[in-house]
C-alpha cells in the first residue's frame, strides 16, 4: 500500500492527527535558530497533479521588524497532508530564515510559488494561517473584498460550503480588513493572475492532538474543496 493510499484510509478513520502530530515534529519544529537560505534551503515543497497551491508561509517561527514571530502552528502540516491526501502542490516555511514570507518585498518565498505556478498551470492558490482561539470564527477567508478572486467568486462560495457542511459554522470574510499588497495572495492575484484565498483557522482546530475531531473536520473541508474546485 502506498503512502497516499495509506493516508486516505487513517483519513476514512479520522486518525490523520496522529500523522500531523508526527508530520510537525519531523518538519516543522520550532526553533529560534535561523539560517542562511543560501546555504539552506527554508521551504518545504511537494509537488502533485491538481493545478491548487496549498500554502503555509508562517509554518514555523518568521522575522517581521528585526523580531521573531511565533508560528502558526500546524499549517505547515495542513499544507503536508493535503498534498499527499489529495495530490495537489503544496509550499510551506521549514526554517526561520531572516525575512517573513507572507509580507517581504522581494521575496524569497513568492519567488518560489512563481516558479511553481508557471511549471504547473496552478489555477488557485490557497494560503493558510492561523487565528487564535479567542477569535469569534472558526475559518476566515480573506480576499480583500473579493479583489484576489479575480471575479472567480465560485471558489469562495465552494469552501464557505464545505466548511459549514463540516460542522466549521462559523465563517467570516476579511476580519483583518485589507489584506497587504505584499502579502502572499495580493501578490498571486496581482502578479500572476491566479485567484487566491487566504485562510485563517482558529486554533481550536489546529491542535490534532487536543482536538482530533475538530482536526480531522478542518481537513474534510478543505480536501473536499481542492477536489470539487478542480473537477
Amino acid at each position: 500500500m502506498g503512502k497516499q493510499a495509506e493516508l486516505l484510509q487513517e483519513f476514512n478513520r479520522g486518525r490523520l492527527n496522529e500523522e500531523a502530530v508526527n508530520v510537525e515534529r519531523v518538519h516543522f519544529y520550532k526553533t529560534d535558530r535561523s539560517v542562511n537560505p543560501k546555504q539552506e534551503d527554508p521551504f518545504y515543497v511537494s509537488l502533485g497533479k491538481l493545478p491548487v497551491l496549498v500554502s503555509a508561509p508562517h509554518a514555523v517561527r518568521y522575522f517581521r521588524q528585526r523580531k521573531i514571530k511565533m508560528s502558526d502552528q500546524f499549517t505547515g502540516s495542513i499544507a503536508f497532508l493535503l498534498q499527499q491526501l489529495t495530490d495537489c502542490h503544496a509550499i510551506a516555511a521549514t526554517k526561520l530564515y531572516g525575512g517573513d514570507p507572507n509580507t517581504d518585498n522581494p521575496c524569497i518565498y513568492k519567488e518560489r510559488i512563481a516558479g511553481i505556478c508557471a511549471r504547473h498551470k496552478i489555477k488557485l492558490v490557497l494560503d493558510l494561517h492561523g487565528a487564535a482561539r479567542e477569535q469569534d470564527f472558526d475559518a476566515d477567508f480573506g480576499t480583500n473584498g473579493g479583489k484576489t478572486l479575480l471575479n472567480q467568486t465560485g471558489m469562495l462560495a465552494a469552501l464557505e460550503r464545505n466548511f459549514q457542511e463540516l460542522g466549521l459554522s462559523k465563517i467570516s470574510r476579511d476580519h483583518a480588513g485589507a489584506i497587504g499588497p505584499d502579502a502572499v495572495t495580493a501578490y498571486v492575484a496581482r502578479e500572476l493572475g491566479i485567484p487566491a484565498v487566504q485562510i485563517e483557522i482558529n486554533k481550536q482546530y489546529r491542535v490534532p492532538g487536543q482536538n482530533p475531531q475538530g482536526f480531522h473536520r478542518l481537513l474534510g473541508a478543505l480536501v473536499q474543496s481542492i477536489r470539487e474546485l478542480t473537477r
